[in-house]
């Protein structure tokens, strides 16, 4: 074998090497990860610790879904997390208002359809490019949240007579059998999106707005409402999320939401590994979301604080997007 010969070995072999750490890097890694924590916590994979993960890490998996939606059609909701805050506060205030559980719910996705209504026609109709849009609208959320709740003041429902919170605790803390009323609402939530994002005619829309916006208007796509629609998805699980986790927690605390912002964009570029071709879709962002939520849980077993999170979550979000570069050159 000459020289030529084996530097096209190589070659292949360097593309094969590759190939296969794009196609196969992301749960392999996500794998290792989970392993490594095993290995240092040994609580980490008991049962009890994982139906914990998968209990709370449902709100996540909601919120991670509307970021998915947006962002398939190259937006970006930075309002999300606030959405999720505020509706919760929404829903604790009706109840403490003496209404009762479904005026409480009703209410609060009202008002993340509400809120996803003003950010599709500033966006989709006016022309604001959406990181300004649901930015300044995250603001005026806050504000909002901030003004009705007299400076972040808590809407405890824990407090409250049995039979006046009975009902609406059920959705997030009682259970059917071994498994909690909040993961069969979030599988059948999963079920839902999964046909409308990869099996309907919207879902093919937003794909083709995702690859060729002037292709998609000249195919006769409504580019505008599609857009739209995308942003007023996201609101309502948004604030269903919320509505969620106030019912699990027994509380409502302004501004306590915020976080899961950051996680959203974690979960989502993981999801997007998942994918042959870098798309976002939800089975991705299923894995994305709990994932993130097993690293959050990791972190608090061993009694790290919310910093050590971050600094996991910005080196994630930098390792998908290569690896997402890696996978398109190679696929190119």
């Amino acid at each position: 074998m000459n020289v030529e010969q084996l530097k096209k070995e190589e070659t292949l072999s360097r593309e094969r090497v590759l190939g296969f750490i794009a196609r196969h890097g992301a749960i392999i890694g996500i794998c290792g990860v989970l392993i490594i924590f095993q290995i240092i916590e040994p609580r980490f994979m008991r049962i009890e610790n994982i139906l914990g993960v998968l209990n709370s890490s449902s709100l996540l998996i909601i919120m991670t879904f509307g970021m998915t939606m947006v962002m398939s059609v190259k937006g970006i909701d930075l309002s999300i997390a606030q959405v999720a805050d505020a509706a919760g506060v929404v829903a604790a205030m009706l109840i403490l208002s003496g209404h009762n559980f479904i005026v409480a719910i009703l209410g609060a996705l009202l008002f993340g359809m509400i809120i996803g209504i003003l950010n599709a026609v500033l966006i989709s109709y006016l022309g604001i490019p959406a990181i300004i849009g649901t930015l300044g609208m995250m603001f005026i959320v806050r504000s909002v949240e901030l003004t009705m709740t007299d400076g972040a003041q808590p809407q405890i429902l824990f407090t409250l007579p049995a039979a006046r919170v009975k009902d609406f605790f059920f959705i997030g803390q009682e259970s059917v059998g071994p498994v909690s009323v909040l993961v069969i609402l979030t599988v059948a939530i999963i079920i839902i999106m999964y046909l409308v994002k990869e099996r309907s005619v919207f879902g093919r829309h937003m794909d083709a707005l995702c690859g060729n916006v002037k292709a998609s208007l000249l195919a006769g796509v409504n580019v505008r409402r599609v857009f739209a629609a995308t942003f007023i998805i996201s609101s309502l699980l948004a604030a269903l999320a919320g509505i969620m986790l106030v019912s699990r927690s027994g509380n409502a605390v302004p501004r306590g939401v915020e976080t899961y912002l950051t996680d959203c964009f974690v979960a989502v570029y993981i999801g997007t590994l998942v994918s042959v071709r870098n798309k976002f879709n939800i089975i991705g962002s299923v894995i994305g979301a709990l994932f993130v939520g097993f690293l959050s849980n990791f972190f608090t077993l061993m009694g790290m604080g919310i910093a050590y999170k971050n600094i996991f979550n910005g080196i994630f979000i930098i390792l998908a997007v290569a690896l997402g570069v890696l996978k398109s050159k190679i696929n190119s």
